[in-house]
């Protein structure tokens, strides 16, 4: 959903973005975007080669305009929750879940389901000039000490989960500027996906996996597990077709690799069945379901083996999708 730019891509984006109205961010604000900018830096292939890369948190992206030119090449990719208190001084810690072994022949069952549940529903149909409104409850790794002001790097210097908290974003139906609220900020959105870009997915499933993985082949990251990111990152926040959503499922249970686990929750405690995917550095992703109804919950990210990041169980990001609806424009919430 939000692969890395290139210079070209990140020099075309710049463009976009409208020029600053003059004055300067605060003190607190560069350092959200500093940490943003230095969490999102391709790393070494020495660093990269044992880590997790944090894909979780740039499904989430947000782009916050308009900003200082300075602070501008850090906000193009900022994708991270604020900073926080020191963990030793009663600030945030590591979490760990359970780590449990995933059955692939359960993938297709479960999504087979999901599936059937997503077609049933009733379209919500998004005219011209609407939003789509998705409110989650989110969470993901933060540098855990700032103190310094120096470069951060994911899986050298320490991170812990942020604080769950609530995060409301409205999705333009086609074009347009979007718009993100979170930890009481709000943020335009900038080239970001639009409604349109999923909901005119093909539904054939097997049509619809070929075109995901055509659109994420420029990525430096496996195939399947790029495909398995892009459909989650359609799942999360969207409000979707009944139709695409359904495809969305049975094309997922076509992508190698994929597991069922047992059981998973999500970050507003809910528990419920999942199908998950690991990546090359260890770090498991997970659809959470509603074991009843097979409604689609939320995500959650863990390890699943030690890495230079954390031990294995440590939890990396979590989510729970609360609402979704249409709205007339952005910032407005549903009645």
């Amino acid at each position: 959903m939000n692969p890395r730019l290139d210079p070209a891509e990140r020099a075309a984006l710049a463009r976009s973005v409208p020029p600053p109205p003059g004055g300067e961010i605060s003190v607190d604000r560069q350092r959200v975007l500093k940490e943003a900018f230095m969490n999102e830096i391709t790393p070494s292939a020495a660093a990269a080669a044992d880590r997790p890369a944090a894909r979780f948190r740039r499904r989430l992206a947000w782009l916050a305009a308009p900003v200082t030119a300075a602070a501008l090449a850090a906000a193009l990719v900022a994708t991270v929750g604020l900073p926080g208190s020191d963990p030793g001084a009663g600030g945030r810690v590591h979490q760990y879940v359970t780590v449990l072994a995933g059955d692939a022949t359960g993938v297709a069952p479960l999504l087979e389901r999901a599936a059937l549940v997503a077609a049933a529903k009733p379209a919500s149909p998004v005219a011209a000039g609407s939003f789509v409104y998705v409110r989650s409850k989110v969470a993901w790794l933060v540098f855990s000490d700032d103190r310094d002001g120096g470069p951060k790097e994911a899986g050298v210097d320490g991170q812990v989960l942020d604080e769950v908290h609530d995060r409301e974003i409205w999705l333009p139906q086609d074009g347009g500027e979007g718009l993100v609220r979170e930890r009481g900020e709000t943020f335009g959105v900038v080239g970001g996906p639009t409604h349109s870009s999923y909901a005119n997915l093909p539904t054939d499933p097997e049509a619809l996996l070929r075109h995901v993985y055509a659109v994420v082949a420029p990525q430096d990251l496996p195939r399947d597990q790029a495909a398995f990111e892009y459909i989650g990152g359609a799942l999360q926040e969207s409000l979707l077709p009944p139709a695409v959503n359904a495809a969305l499922y049975r094309a997922a249970a076509r992508i190698p690799g994929a597991v069922l686990v047992p059981e998973s929750v999500d970050a507003a405690g809910r528990t419920g069945v999942a199908v998950g995917h690991t990546d090359e550095f260890g770090e498991r992703t997970e659809w959470i379901f509603d074991r009843a109804s097979f409604e689609y919950l939320g995500e959650r990210s863990y390890l699943v083996r030690d890495n230079r990041t954390g031990k294995s169980g440590m939890l990396t990001a979590t989510t729970a999708v609360l609402t979704r609806a249409v709205v007339d424009e952005a910032g407005r919430r549903p009645a």
